[in-house]
């Protein structure tokens, strides 16, 4: 594997006002994918928002709406679901995930509720089949039900990928992301989602759009934010070991244990994997050590030829930095994860 420094390009130096912000290192592992991925490298001033990277992805043929969403509004429908093994998930009426297979007993902490996004763009032909972005949010002390998906006030992936898909820097996608049904489950960031089932969630998504939309499971991308990607027994860890593979996991502003590090850069050698972090309002993490964890890691599992181990500090421009970490990522790596060009040797891209 080659592992790389700092994304080509001249950049800005950094403002003196302000300090300068820590030092990108990242491990970008073919050139031609590092070529595409020039314009997402880290920002090169503080107070500069970094721009995502412009990429060729083919527009879609797709008949106009019939009308223009008022301001505010989604252009798409969402569908809540609950944990196959639920006692009131009604399997009849939501369709069994694997027919004829009783739901296996699930405890309370490992269950959730489900809930996808389908964008215009993404239900103009059921049979298509769509990447997906399963978000993992981080601690819920406040019991707020689908955090980032309508929930709360943080944010909504669902509408970061509706302005993604609308300004045609995306291909049709799906967003799909469980909400904690016991709270205890997400109340701690090292103890968040244990044991998280993504096979199941994909099986239980892709019941509940039977006919409205379509799973491709060659480009499933996952996400965990915060307490997301805490738990090496869970979230994004064990999302990552499931029988589906990974096509990406963007690890956003996480605990960065040293624990996690050699998982994440031990992932299939076709799953691309970039852990994003800040340090404006969280600078006390093993960030370091992490790092160093993380390259050993890289250097003794090789992945595929254009296929990322990326690591990369940001500096949010906007108020509360920890949550703005998830539009700034999602903005910056989506439409290169999704483009063409996003793995030449691995089939797992959009067409």
């Amino acid at each position: 594997m080659t592992a790389a420094g700092r994304r080509g390009g001249a950049r800005a130096p950094r403002a003196a006002a302000r300090g300068p912000a820590p030092a990108t290192r990242a491990f970008a592992l073919a050139a031609g994918l590092a070529a595409g991925l020039a314009a997402v490298s880290s920002p090169g001033a503080v107070g500069a928002q970094p721009r995502p990277a412009s990429v060729a992805v083919a527009p879609v043929a797709v008949a106009p709406a019939a009308s223009t969403p008022a301001p505010g509004q989604l252009d798409g429908a969402t569908y809540d679901y609950e944990h196959p093994s639920a006692p009131a998930s009604g399997a009849a009426e939501q369709g069994a995930a694997r027919a004829g297979a009783a739901a296996p007993a699930v405890p309370p902490e490992r269950r959730w509720r489900g809930r996808a996004f389908v964008h215009r763009l993404a239900a103009a032909d059921p049979a298509r089949p769509l990447p997906i972005l399963v978000f993992l949010h981080g601690t819920n002390e406040a019991r707020i039900e689908h955090r980032w998906m309508g929930g709360g006030r943080e944010g909504d992936v669902r509408r970061i990928a509706a302005q993604l898909m609308d300004a045609g820097r995306i291909p049709p996608m799906l967003v799909a992301a469980p909400s904690a049904v016991l709270p205890a489950a997400v109340a701690v960031a090292r103890t968040s989602w244990p044991a998280f089932d993504l096979d199941v969630f994909l099986d239980a998504t892709a019941a509940r759009l039977r006919g409205i939309a379509t799973l491709d499971r060659a480009r499933v991308v996952v996400a965990g934010h915060s307490g997301g990607g805490c738990n090496k027994a869970g979230g994004i860890a064990t999302a990552l070991s499931a029988s589906t593979p990974v096509h990406a996991a963007l690890v956003i502003d996480t605990c960065m244990d040293v624990d996690l590090a050699l998982p994440l850069a031990r992932s299939r050698p076709t799953t691309h994997v970039v852990v994003s972090w800040q340090t404006m309002t969280w600078a006390k993490r093993p960030i370091a050590d992490f790092r160093r964890a993380f390259q050993r890691g890289v250097e003794a599992h090789p992945a595929a030829p254009g296929v990322l181990r990326e690591l990369e500090p940001l500096v949010p421009t906007e108020p509360m930095p920890h949550d703005a970490m998830v539009p700034l990522v999602l903005r910056r790596w989506l439409p290169p994860l999704l483009s063409p060009d996003a793995a030449p040797s691995v089939p797992c891209v959009s067409p």
